[in-house]
């Protein structure tokens, strides 16, 4: 069962800051499947396999596989729906875009070894690539009949404690810029949306709004992860490949959020923005053995990425006739370790069957200050140990040559929900500035994908389709008294690569 708000007393201490989110962490970590056509058309199932352009960011021995240099580019369209449940209302959204997945070049370079036929290293193979490693594009509306709960309740459960001064605007007094003072709890105060309950204790809150009430949730995110990397890869004796990258990560995320109640003769509304934007360092190692012809094995290892971020949010209410800026918040998020392992085997020059298995410690994910103290966040990493799950990705690929230069492919991936369920809940500390009281359960993640390529000596074009099946639980607040809704986001993707060889 969901947890009750955090103690206001416990953390009046902490100073005025935007205050990060477990979910906000797990919008950074929570991984996808993007890259070239033949990757996504064998549902990124390449850790043993390599010599494709998307799987060096899995395993980097990957490019050790290459025989040649290659330049390669991906465009991508991604047609997305989004369906939402709530107290038996159903509402639709959706939302097309047209990006590059990635650009890649890799230059093989073989060794005098490999002109003479010895043993040892026989090539040793640089990339330069980038990768869209994830896109934020979505749209979702989440729509319900009369309900008994209301975020006037969230308010006054949110504001217990504080006085009705404190909460009240007089010349040289601004309650917003009060750094023990929420925004949203300002906000139901000015709004008229709490009150002061009847007993004899003034600190004491509850709901003004004493009739059912229509909510409506709308959100609008857009933004993505990018990785632009350098690898190196040696091919030891054609059986075994050894290979490491260097990469930064650009980020940049921005969401539009609106939560509105209508009842007899009111309205509430709450418009959140929030955009966050940031750069991250990391390095992987893989490694691919060749015990038999007919048979890879691969191990990965990616090292946790070290994320500087920058926040801004501010909010609308009153149907926009206020407008509340916060302060940029500036922090450090480390993602988790994670590790790869696969396997593939080859049927002779007729096709292959890959599997691979991805493990990244959500868990140990950690937000750090800008001076590198994670004790700024106790609450938040507590709050990150106990709601999210380490994440576990089932892979499945196989690729058929119907002729020398045509073949067709499919794949499946699955993944566990991220977020521990019986936790997991948005607790906003009483000094954030944060209204976005909405939060999303990750329940699971499915891919269906298949596609198909055709090659000649010089040259390859690749395309791929994957339907994308991501399922959610959706709170607007952190009450007991309010039920969830169910929301199913379907995104198809047609994805097209271009590759020359050299």
């Amino acid at each position: 069962m969901k947890k009750n708000i955090l103690a206001m007393a416990v953390i009046l201490n902490c100073s005025f800051a935007m205050a990060q989110t477990e979910f906000d962490a797990l919008k950074m970590i929570q991984p996808d499947i993007n890259g070239t056509a033949r990757y996504m058309g064998m549902a990124g199932a390449f850790g043993a396999l390599g010599g494709d352009a998307s799987a060096i960011k899995d395993n980097p021995a990957g490019l050790g596989i290459y025989r040649s240099s290659e330049i390669t580019t991906t465009l991508d369209l991604s047609l997305q729906s989004s369906k939402s449940v709530w107290n038996g209302t159903t509402a639709n959204d959706n939302l097309d875009n047209l990006r590059f997945n990635n650009f890649s070049y890799v230059k093989a370079t073989p060794t005098y070894r490999s002109l003479s036929g010895d043993q040892g290293l026989l090539s040793s193979n640089w990339s330069f690539s980038y990768n869209r490693l994830k896109s934020f594009n979505r749209n979702s509306t989440v729509k319900s009949g009369q309900s008994s709960s209301s975020i006037s309740d969230y308010m006054a459960y949110f504001t217990q404690g504080i006085t009705s001064s404190d909460l009240t605007y007089v010349p040289g007094y601004e309650p917003f810029n009060n750094i023990n003072i929420p925004w949203i709890s300002i906000i139901g105060y000015e709004n008229g949306l709490i009150k002061q309950s009847a007993t004899n204790d003034v600190n004491s809150w509850v709901s003004n709004i004493n009739t059912m009430v229509i909510p409506t949730y709308t959100l609008h995110e857009t933004g993505y992860i990018d990785e632009y990397s350098i690898g190196w890869a040696g091919n030891f004796s054609n059986r075994f490949y050894l290979g490491t990258t260097l990469n930064v990560q650009s980020v940049n995320y921005n969401a539009r959020s609106i939560y509105s109640e209508t009842y007899g003769g009111g309205n509430t509304y709450l418009d959140n923005n929030i955009s966050t934007t940031g750069t991250g360092v990391n390095l992987n190692i893989g490694a691919i053995v060749r015990p038999i012809d007919m048979l890879r094995l691969g191990v990965s290892i990616h090292t946790p990425t070290i994320y500087s971020m920058t926040d801004n949010h501010y909010t609308n209410y009153n149907d926009n006739a206020i407008t509340q800026t916060a302060p940029s918040a500036n922090y450090q998020l480390n993602s988790p370790w994670k590790f790869n392992g696969s396997a593939a085997v080859i049927i002779g020059q007729k096709g292959l069957i890959s599997v691979e298995y991805d493990y990244a410690l959500n868990s140990n994910a950690k937000f750090y200050d800008e001076d590198g103290n994670a004790q700024s966040f106790r609450y938040e990493n507590t709050g990150i140990k106990t709601m999210l799950k380490d994440m576990q990705t089932f892979k499945v690929g196989a690729e058929y040559r119907l002729t020398e230069n045509f073949s067709l492919r499919a794949g499946y991936a699955y993944m566990n929900g991220a977020t521990n369920n019986d936790e997991a809940h948005k607790a906003m500390i009483p000094t954030t500035s944060r209204t976005d009281t909405e939060y999303f359960q990750n329940n699971k993640t499915d891919y269906i994908t298949a596609g198909f390529g055709y090659r000649e000596a010089n040259w390859y074009i690749d395309f791929a389709y994957m339907n994308k099946s991501l399922d959610e639980t959706f709170y607007p607040y952190n009450l007991t008294s309010v039920n969830s809704a169910s929301v199913k986001t379907t995104t198809n993707n047609l994805i097209v690569t271009l590759g020359l060889k050299f």
